[in-house]
């Protein structure tokens, strides 16, 4: 009888356990596609937050060059649709020659369409701890 009783006991033993591995599995399985999701997501804004920028450069640039001088982007960004463009992006507008100068990357005194993208991207959300050094 005593063998029956620990034969039980191993097998309740071992269903119970199969049972918590199909469990944990099912949870780390959708683990993984909840953070596919996420990422998808955020590469989703930062293609769409690119494209309202491209349309922002487009209304900045007053001479249709494709690029922007420091004048009109001085010009621009007093306007209150560029403010209230950048302001929906999280954008904040300080002092316009130091967002120009960071954004002109290159230092041609000009800023093309790459500039900027990735340097408003930059000024989007709140400062990080890198952004002040």
């Amino acid at each position: 009888i005593a063998t029956i009783v620990v034969f039980i006991f191993f097998t309740a033993f071992s269903v119970v356990n199969i049972v918590t591995g199909v469990f944990v599995d099912g949870a780390i399985q959708m683990s993984k596609s909840d953070r596919i999701v996420m990422l998808e997501k955020k590469e989703r804004q930062k293609a769409e937050t690119a494209c309202h920028l491209l349309e922002l450069l487009i209304t900045m640039d007053t001479d249709e060059s494709g690029t922007l001088t420091a004048e009109e982007f001085a010009i621009a960004i007093e306007r209150p649709d560029v403010i209230a463009f950048l302001s929906a992006l999280e954008i904040s507008t300080g002092e316009a020659s130091v967002i120009f100068r960071v954004l002109d990357s290159n230092g041609d005194g000009l800023v093309d369409l790459l500039e900027f993208v990735d340097g408003m991207s930059l000024f989007k959300g709140e400062a990080k701890s890198s952004d002040i050094q």
